[in-house]
């Protein structure tokens, strides 16, 4: 009996998409390097570069930037997921870390008019490296 390989990162992928294809309809020239990413991780890491270059190329940032990185990370992530046949506790663990990059987002965004520039950067720098080990630490 063959086992199939799950395609979780599809959902993701889709909305992903649909995200980018409001800011202009060109990125639709990623999805053959999307797709080619769902079975490399390296073409995947390509893809996610790929994204966050548009996104400072079309100036597009705040709220919709971050959805649009997040979604792109999860599609990555969740790609590798299935192909090493994951149980469904990690694609839990990987969630709950992309939906922390949500308030972390609004928290920043709050303190930055009380705080200098640098430390702003410096406290999400640091939130990052804190999420990260969070994630390491949970799939380990």
């Amino acid at each position: 009996m063959r086992i199939k390989r799950r395609l979780y990162s599809l959902a993701p992928l889709v909305l992903l998409f649909l995200l980018l294809a409001l800011i202009d309809r060109r990125t639709l020239l990623l999805l053959p390097l999307a797709l080619m990413g769902l079975q490399w991780y390296f073409i995947g890491s390509l893809f996610f570069i790929s994204v966050g270059a548009f996104l400072i190329y079309t100036r597009t940032g705040g709220f919709y930037g971050l959805a649009v990185m997040a979604l792109a990370l999860l599609v990555i992530e969740m790609a590798h997921l299935d192909r090493e046949r994951a149980p469904l506790e990690h694609y839990a663990v990987l969630l709950a870390a992309i939906a922390l990059a949500f308030p972390t987002y609004l928290l920043m965004f709050s303190l930055s008019p009380l705080l200098p520039r640098l430390e702003v950067t410096a406290l999400a720098a640091f939130l990052l490296v804190v999420l990260y080990v969070f994630v390491r630490l949970a799939t380990d």
